[in-house]
């Protein structure tokens, strides 16, 4: 089986440029068989992810293209044990990296990556300061001989590139 997923459709929508930290997205799909030959199946879909607090939208329309063995085609029809029919699974899972993005480019919290948990608060996303990080090198030979160094922020220079835009936090 194979499937090619076309985009067709991209919306995104912030009401409150303040609000980064989201409770929970709520999802509406929906998906709709256009044709179905002997080796293909084409279908519409749609999927909008709505903040909780009611603040951002994010919204993917486009058209999926299944070929392959018309059994395989109808297996993926038939709905998992969350009562999502498994296309919508595999369509979102290969949309997640467009979500993804969409909401960072709008600074907020990142719908779940799958749809099984769009009801479930997302993962917060961690940052990691450079205090926090730590390198091990477990090689035998420099356990012993290896010198812990750690460099301060006060020893680290800025570095000034005028062409990368540097992101507000």
């Amino acid at each position: 089986m194979n499937a090619q997923i076309e985009l067709n459709s991209i919306a995104m929508s912030k009401n409150d440029p303040k609000i980064t930290k989201l409770d929970k997205y709520d999802v509406e799909a929906n998906i709709e068989e256009v044709d179905n030959s002997e080796d293909q199946s084409v279908f519409k879909y749609g999927f909008t992810a709505l903040s909780n607090p009611k603040n951002v939208r994010l919204a993917i329309e486009g058209v999926a293209r299944i070929s392959g063995d018309p059994d395989e085609r109808n297996e993926i029809l038939e709905k998992d044990e969350n009562d999502i029919p498994k296309i919508l699974t595999m369509i979102y899972h290969e949309l997640f990296p467009t979500f993804f993005l969409l909401s960072k480019s709008l600074n907020v919290s990142c719908p779940p990556h799958t749809i099984g948990e769009m009801g479930n608060s997302p993962v917060d996303d961690e940052v990691i300061t450079p205090e926090e990080t730590t390198v091990n090198d477990v090689s035998s030979e420099n356990i012993e001989s290896q010198e812990s160094t750690e460099i301060t922020p006060e020893e680290v220079e800025p570095v000034e590139n005028p062409d990368i835009a540097q992101p507000t936090v």
